[in-house]
């Protein structure tokens, strides 16, 4: 029991005594007969007694034991070898997953443990055993482990039960500090000697590359029963072979990795194509088509960073995630070393600050870079690439725009906001100015958002410099800075950033309501304000057809999508001409509807559903007329056929061995299966906590001490007392 009086205990004791003190004198002094007396005493000292306890405030004190019961993880392999009948003598190993899942000693263990359930192939996945069809055209056990272990980070987890055949095709599981329990799922049998077989293990590809950048086509070319032979591995390019490479094969079983060097002069949707020319080869391999992207060398982004950050980090992911642009992200070290962060579709290149190096780039992100990390005459090249039409972005920090000396710079002329700006950090809350609703940077996507998530840093400028616009404030100790300024110089345009703490807009905003994050969005229109597009530059009628991505499987109907621009009312509908791998034509009609583009903008336009019947390479076509005009668009797609699995392999022990003995687990043989939950000890955790009971905050108590007081008035007045 504990207790807070509402006065201290002298005090309150003192009162008590006099208020007692006060009730008896009354009563002996207006009350004449002693039972009536007696009776008014008895009520009123119940009363103070109420009284006292409400004002003592007492709690119980109650100790309460929470039980938490440690964590089993099941993890089922969900691939396409689980079916695979290498041995007709024994079950499936999808069927021996099924019987331990009606193990005894699984239900045994589901009355200690919270039990849960996952699956992979490809990616972790979190179902019901039931739900599993064991389809997969992957089994990345390795990353699956991982993501396994850091989804159960801080839990009491006892162990993974793991039911695969071992069959990874995802690289080499990392060690676990999990204990990983392995189960035998076939016997040992002696396999027949499988038929010759070349097959595509692997293709990597980049799916889009910039206009005269060097890249390449890497494969892994899977071969067995082929010791002593060599195939010729073919690159198709549209419709045209290019070049052959000759792959060797010294054993039975065996994978090379082969290489083929790309390069493109025009922009432009490529159809490429990899056939390995040899009877033993499986129908992938004898065809495996695939489309890159060629973007123009106008498109590429320049990002210098001073240092790693999460604001490097979700920048250069939104930058990427506009298939449109072509990223070449570099960073500070601490020695001074700008360092190149190289991107799937580029070979690495220098930092080249030159006049002829910043004509290949559209724009150009400074990152908080200080006065000293470029030259004189880098700053000036950085300058006039910008008056010569350019897009120019300036982040806050504590090293660029706070720095006195970036002013002196010749950069200085073209600064939208006053400097120095010194570096602050706090809670900033934001709001966008009316110049910045109507900007095409922030537009009416950002007009709904009720708030931002606040800012931890800004840098404080005295106000924008002149012919500036300020697109976004901030306010400081009370009184607005401004945050996101633009201005024109030359042809090029420069925007300031005063803050590098940014990304928290990839919090949830009250009101916003487009797919991607306000932090996405924002960087998505900055990029499309700073860099004309082509359809911009361009007079006339133009139409662009896409598809949501350049790979499809059989048995999904890929989206075609079209924006038509041009002058007057647009057509209702737009024809279309779906041409297959195998010659044939299916004439389609696109219907308008609007589309929402990846920056959560909406747009006129058409879409159609098309349903591919065999695999390979299509083309989509669309003609039509637009004042008197011919306009005309086409985009390609593949269907390709996933990998399979099933190669006749029998389950790889050593593999299951190695995870359960690096992990401190078990394996176990068929005939042990149930061993593991007496090997599985792991004790249950208790939590106590100490809760207090209010016993004077009580309605009933409230109740007592009117009725006492009720039943007092009552009996007085029918005694005429006063």
């Amino acid at each position: 029991m504990t207790f807070h009086p509402a006065l201290p205990w002298p005090w309150l004791l003192a009162a008590m005594m006099a208020v007692a003190a006060g009730i008896a004198w009354m009563l002996a002094r207006g009350v004449r007969t002693r039972s009536r007396a007696a009776m008014l005493g008895l009520l009123r000292l119940l009363a103070l007694l109420a009284l006292a306890v409400m004002l003592v405030q007492p709690q119980k004190c109650q100790e309460e034991v929470v039980i938490l019961r440690p964590r089993l993880a099941v993890l089922i392999d969900n691939s396409e070898s689980m079916t695979d009948p290498v041995d007709p003598r024994q079950p499936l190993r999808r069927e021996r997953v099924e019987a331990w899942l009606r193990s005894p000693a699984l239900a045994q263990a589901e009355k200690d443990f919270d039990v849960s359930a996952y699956s992979f192939d490809r990616t972790l996945d979190e179902r019901a055993p039931e739900a599993l069809k064991f389809d997969g055209g992957a089994s990345n056990l390795g990353g699956s482990l991982a993501q396994l272990e850091d989804h159960f980070r801080g839990q009491p987890l006892a162990a993974v039960l793991l039911l695969t055949d071992g069959l990874d095709t995802g690289g080499v599981p990392a060690p676990s500090a999990i204990p990983i329990e392995t189960f035998e799922l076939e016997r040992p049998f002696a396999a027949p000697r499988a038929a010759s077989r070349v097959s595509l293990a692997n293709v990597d590809y980049p799916p889009r590359m910039v206009v005269g950048w060097d890249t390449e086509v890497r494969a892994s070319i899977s071969a067995r029963g082929m010791s002593g032979r060599t195939v010729a591995v073919e690159l198709w390019r549209n419709g045209v072979k290019q070049t052959e490479t000759a792959v060797p094969f010294d054993s039975d079983d065996q994978t090379r990795d082969i290489a083929f060097p790309l390069s493109e002069d025009t922009a432009g949707s490529v159809a490429y194509e990899l056939r390995v020319n040899d009877p033993a080869a499986d129908r992938q391999a004898r065809s495996h088509p695939f489309v890159i992207e060629v973007l123009e060398a106008g498109n590429r982004v320049l990002y210098v960073q001073n240092s790693l950050g999460f604001d490097f980090k979700f920048l250069r992911r939104a930058i990427l995630s506009d298939r449109n642009l072509q990223l070449s992200a570099f960073v500070r070290w601490a020695d001074g070393r700008l360092v190149n962060l190289v991107d799937s579709g580029g070979k690495p290149e220098p930092l080249d600050f030159s006049p002829a190096g910043l004509a290949k780039e559209a724009v150009v992100i400074l990152g908080d870079i200080p006065p000293d990390a470029l030259t004189p005459a880098q700053w000036k090249a950085l300058r006039d690439f910008v008056d010569h039409g350019g897009g120019l972005v300036l982040m806050g920090g504590p090293n660029s725009l706070a720095s006195a000396g970036f002013a002196g710079t010749a950069l200085g002329e073209l600064m939208p906001v006053k400097l120095p700006a010194p570096y602050r950090e706090g809670d900033f809350p934001v709001e966008i100015t009316d110049a910045g609703l109507h900007h095409p940077v922030f537009g009416s996507l950002f007009a709904q958002v009720k708030e931002f998530p606040t800012l931890l840093t800004c840098n404080i400028s005295e106000g924008p410099a002149p012919a500036a616009e300020v697109l976004m404030n901030t306010n400081a100790g009370g009184t607005p800075a401004p945050l996101i300024v633009a201005k024109r110089f030359g042809q090029g345009r420069v925007i300031a950033v005063m803050t590098d703490t940014i990304w928290r807009w990839r919090l949830a905003s009250g009101g916003w309501s487009a797919e991607q994050s306000p932090y996405d969005t924002f960087w998505t229109q900055l990029m499309a304000w700073l860099i004309p597009r082509e359809q911009q530059k361009q007079e006339g009628a133009r139409l662009d057809l896409f598809t949501e991505r350049a790979n499809f499987l059989p048995g999904e109907r890929p989206e075609i999508r079209a924006i038509l621009r041009a002058p007057g009312p647009p057509p209702a509908i737009l024809p279309l001409e779906v041409h297959t791998p195998d010659g044939k034509v299916f004439d389609y009609q696109m219907r308008s509807t609007t589309l929402e583009t990846s920056a959560g903008q909406r747009v006129p336009g058409y879409r159609i559903e098309v349903d591919p019947t065999v695999p390979g390479l299509y083309s989509a076509e669309s003609k039509t007329t637009v004042a008197g005009a011919p306009v005309e668009g086409e985009t390609r797609f593949v269907v390709t056929h996933p990998a399979t699995e099933i190669t006749g392999k029998p389950i790889d022990r050593t593999a299951l061995e190695r995870i359960a003995s690096a992990s401190g687990g078990h394996f176990y043989p068929l005939d042990k299966w149930d061993g593991w939950r007496s090997d599985l000890h792991y004790p249950e955790q208790h939590f106590s906590r100490v809760r207090l009971i209010d016993l004077w905050n009580q309605p009933a108590l409230l109740v007592f001490f009117m009725v006492v007081l009720a039943a007092d008035w009552t009996l007085r007045k029918s005694w005429n007392l006063p």
